[in-house]
């Protein structure tokens, strides 16, 4: 993939190093997930993980993600039907699809929290839209400070590089609700050894005031939430880019704006709205395949460190409106754009980022020492 190399070697030329890490020249990143949870291959029309899964509707292809529970126990209303086995329920999804629009389904879907896309309903965007926000000077990305409230693939990946590029890298998670990858210790670990762990009770007002106070004395913030979810914990990104960090990065599965901003995808599901899928041949009846593992949440990944190196280096504050479906949309397209250079910060040579922060598995262990260090009542 002609974009995901461009991303690799921006990334590299500024000291990522990622092609010493993973093959093809570091574009086997995009494997990282499945080569560390040992995913097979995707097999007909089952994603790579087993959680996602094509359907045929009426007019059209689907992508549906049914990893989570809540997902499986919503198929019902969803279907406005009864399903057989709750706890399996995908012969009754391609039964009831078959009859259905799939315009209707992404709707209903929508309504529900259900991941699901319509294939290649995404076309002709760019997966970033940047918002100037205000003025700030130019400054190296190297002792920025990042904090980064994103969980599962693409935030933690983009902060994790942002690491290796020398920012100060803070993940802070809720007590309570955890990033939902420490399921997966390995790949966990993997994402987020180069980060400081900070977990407050984000439930209560003395966690969310913690919160606020890390968010106002950061320079890159990167969040995965749709914005009503924010606001309703009283944060508003146009206000603190007013006077605190000089990049807001909100990571979504199809972007900010509503309604797209109401709908839930992950890195499946999403790739194939943008597109990015193989097909079993050129007839009418041909069938979609994935092409890779969850695939638009490590090129999000990518995509959102790059656009946050290449921001610092030019300077300004902004508003950064990442969504995994135009990524994925952009990335399939053949005469994509090239990534720009920077115009200052300087190539220097890859170099790996030494040492950990220890034991990533561990919840909340820098807590104190990171709020102590910014000025902030523990």
């Amino acid at each position: 993939m002609r974009t995901t190399l461009d991303l690799v070697e921006y990334l590299d030329r500024r000291g990522a190093a990622l092609a010493d890490e993973y093959p093809a020249r570091g574009v086997g990143i995009l494997a990282s997930r499945a080569d560390a949870l040992q995913i097979g291959p995707a097999a007909g029309l089952t994603s790579c993980g087993g959680a996602t899964r094509f359907v045929r509707s009426r007019d059209g292809w689907l992508a549906v993600s049914l990893a989570r529970e809540e997902d499986r126990a919503s198929v019902p209303a969803w279907l406005a039907s009864p399903v057989e086995d709750p706890a399996n329920p995908w012969a009754d999804v391609a039964a009831a699809a078959e009859h259905r629009d799939a315009g209707e389904l992404v709707e209903r879907a929508a309504l529900l929290g259900i991941p699901c896309s319509r294939v290649g309903e995404v076309a002709g965007r760019r997966g970033v839209l940047l918002h100037p926000a205000g003025s700030a000077t130019a400054r190296p990305l190297a002792g920025m400070t990042v904090v980064n409230l994103g969980s599962l693939w693409a935030a933690p990946l983009a902060g994790d590089l942002l690491a290796r590029l020398g920012a100060r890298v803070v993940k802070v998670e809720s007590t309570t609700r955890p990033d939902g990858a420490r399921a997966t210790a390995g790949f966990y670990d993997l994402l987020n050894r180069r980060s400081q762990s900070v977990a407050l009770p984000l439930a209560a007002s003395a966690g969310r005031a913690r919160l606020a106070a890390l968010l106002a004395r950061a320079d890159v913030v990167i969040e995965g939430s749709r914005p009503r979810a924010l606001r309703q914990m009283g944060i508003d990104a146009p206000a603190l880019l007013a006077a605190g960090p000089r990049i807001w990065v909100s990571i979504t599965s199809h972007g900010r704006a509503e309604p797209a901003a109401l709908r839930v995808g992950f890195g499946d599901d999403t790739a194939a709205a943008g597109g990015l899928v193989g097909w079993t041949s050129a007839r009418a009846d041909r069938e979609p395949r994935f092409v890779g593992d969850a695939v638009a949440d490590p090129l999000t990944g990518l995509t959102t460190a790059a656009t946050v190196a290449h921001l610092a280096a030019t300077g300004g504050r902004w508003l950064v409106d990442v969504a995994l479906a135009r990524v994925a949309a952009e990335a399939r397209e053949p005469a994509g754009r090239p990534w720009p250079a920077a115009r200052s910060d300087p190539a220097r040579p890859p170099t790996l980022v030494a040492g950990s922060h220890g034991n990533a598995g561990c919840l909340g262990r820098d807590t104190a020492a990171v709020l102590e260090s910014m000025g902030i009542d523990t």
